[in-house]
């Protein structure tokens, strides 16, 4: 669940790691949750009052909270026999471990605000749209210049979350340590195509700042030209008085 962009897991726990690992918190004896800084929370086996009284915990301490959160459900399955991955649409794991976990819910916290971003660059796309519309068939961009920054502005901030805070291609830092729950991040992570989602976010990133930046040209030029027609107009009111100088006075 993504509730807010992000939270300030330093006020929630004052040991916690400065390499933006997740806090896990014990709610029963077999619930578990693990709280990511950039906003999302990840439940295991908790009930609805748990989660409530969680997310109501978090944010106090959590910057631009959404009002609809964004969620993701995964189910796992516990076989000892069963070999670690996906199954069924389901993952399967030999055991229960804070490491499978802290693995299982990097995957679907990535999968998470990689919707919400998504769903961002489409309202951007949608805003985009009557712009390239404009200069299809008026050659111009009337009162959209202002708008066209802002959109350059929402896409480098969506890039920067994904690149700097999120680090979403980025392995966890679990794995250096526990090189055998590698497969099981491979499997999750090409299940919910984490690389394949960012890559098209990224491109659709790129495309709306070229249309925005494309966009800002022209408008520029448009007052470029408008500006050299005021200079011309300038000089011949000029030379009409010098010449009405000349021969009137």
């Amino acid at each position: 669940m993504l509730i807010g962009k992000d939270i300030h897991l330093k006020a929630l726990s004052p040991e916690v790691s400065t390499r933006k690992e997740p806090i896990l918190v014990q709610l029963t004896a077999a619930s578990v949750a693990l709280i990511f800084p950039y906003g999302a929370l990840v439940f295991f086996n908790a009930t609805s009052k748990m989660i409530f009284e969680l997310i109501a915990h978090c944010q106090p301490h959590a910057s631009q909270l959404f009002s609809t959160p964004e969620t993701e459900q995964f189910t796992v399955i516990i076989r000892p026999e069963q070999a670690e991955g996906i199954v069924h649409n389901q993952v399967s794991i030999k055991q229960v471990t804070h490491e499978h976990l802290a693995i299982i819910s990097d995957s679907l916290a990535k999968s998470t605000i990689l919707e919400y971003h998504e769903n961002r660059i489409g309202d951007l796309f949608e805003k985009i749209d009557p712009i390239a519309k404009s200069l299809k068939e008026r050659g111009r961009l009337g009162s959209y210049s202002r708008q066209l920054l802002k959109y350059i502005g929402a896409s480098l901030l969506i890039a920067q979350d994904m690149v700097g805070k999120v680090e979403v291609t980025e392995k966890p830092l679990l794995l250096w340590e526990h090189g055998e729950l590698e497969h099981l991040h491979e499997q999750l992570v090409e299940d919910l195509e984490i690389i394949e989602r960012q890559s098209n976010l990224e491109r659709k990133i790129q495309l709306i700042s070229h249309t925005a930046q494309v966009s800002l040209e022209v408008l520029q030029q448009h007052h470029s030209h408008r500006l050299e027609w005021y200079i011309i107009i300038l000089i011949a009111i000029e030379i009409v008085l010098q010449l009405y100088d000349l021969f009137f006075t």
